[in-house]
């Protein structure tokens, strides 16, 4: 299996995406990354999901490969469903399976709800639906994002990719081998220099988030089956009393833990891909026999 570069047009400009497309009657998995993160996030999985089904792995707006977005574009967290519902509408009738970490689930958990009757199942790594926080933190969190913009600091610069794998490895406890792809897309040498790709208004803070009334109607709206994949040592958020509430507004959820932390799906490569194989191929052959 070799994956192959295409470039998708959307409105802002182009979606880079490595892809496995073949004229298989398989599913499509649409695999979508975290918070600066790139597709090669999901690189050390690829080979073993490539078996059982076609690839699309985008990188979003200014991650990776694909054109920032313009100045005046601070990346709010809707904008990134609009960007995935423009590149979803050009893979026509492909049976569509969402696989997104973090940020990537966030996204997937919101388009699955505006768009449920196209979304056929959600594999979400690290996430339980949009995240949200309490109502009496919106003017803190306005002033805020908009200080962050104005306190806004360009990537820093690395003396070697050597130096910024270590980087990476230190904040995610992952392998050097299994970061490898990851980073390599994400950074590139500006003479003899090594500088992050992704766009640096990414690191700004939000200005809104929403409450958790808006995040529970969103996840309630979710009619597809979900499978959730948690680190053990994770997100706490993710094991808190507020997370099990946040399980009962699914209609269909199964929960399903592995070793690792919030990059678990690179520290339990075997075991997630294996979770994500016998879901989507019960779901898909479900689909097929209600077909018939």
């Amino acid at each position: 299996m070799t994956l192959q570069e295409k470039k998708y047009a959307v409105r802002f400009g182009d979606l880079a995406a490595q892809v496995y497309l073949t004229e298989r009657n398989t599913p499509t998995l649409l695999m979508l990354h975290g918070w600066q993160d790139n597709s090669g996030s999901f690189a050390p999985l690829a080979q073993q999901l490539s078996e059982h089904f076609d690839l699309v792995m985008p990188d979003w707006p200014g991650h990776g490969y694909s054109d920032h977005k313009g100045a005046d574009s601070f990346y709010p967290f809707f904008d990134y469903v609009d960007d995935l519902h423009q590149l979803i509408l050009q893979l026509g009738d492909r049976p569509i399976y969402l696989v997104g970490h973090s940020l990537g689930a966030l996204v997937a958990s919101c388009w699955s709800a505006a768009f449920a009757e196209r979304a056929k199942g959600l594999v979400m790594i690290e996430a339980l639906g949009p995240m949200s926080e309490r109502e009496d933190k919106v003017v803190e969190r306005l002033k805020r994002g908009v200080e962050s913009r104005a306190n806004m600091k360009l990537p820093r610069d690395l003396p070697s990719l050597d130096a910024a794998l270590k980087l990476r490895r230190g904040i995610n406890k992952v392998s050097i081998e299994d970061l490898t792809p990851l980073v390599t897309r994400g950074i590139e040498q500006v003479g003899d220099i090594w500088r992050w790709r992704h766009d640096a208004k990414l690191k700004t803070e939000s200005i809104y988030r929403m409450s958790t009334h808006h995040a529970e109607h969103l996840v309630r709206g979710i009619e597809c089956p979900v499978m959730a994949i948690i680190g053990e040592d994770g997100y706490p958020e993710l094991r808190s009393p507020m997370a099990e509430k946040r399980k009962a507004w699914f209609k269909n959820l199964t929960v399903e833990m592995v070793e690792g932390t919030h990059h678990c799906h690179l520290q339990s490569q075997a075991k997630t891909a294996s979770l994500i194989i016998d879901f989507v191929t019960k779901l898909h052959l479900t689909a097929l026999s209600d077909v018939n």
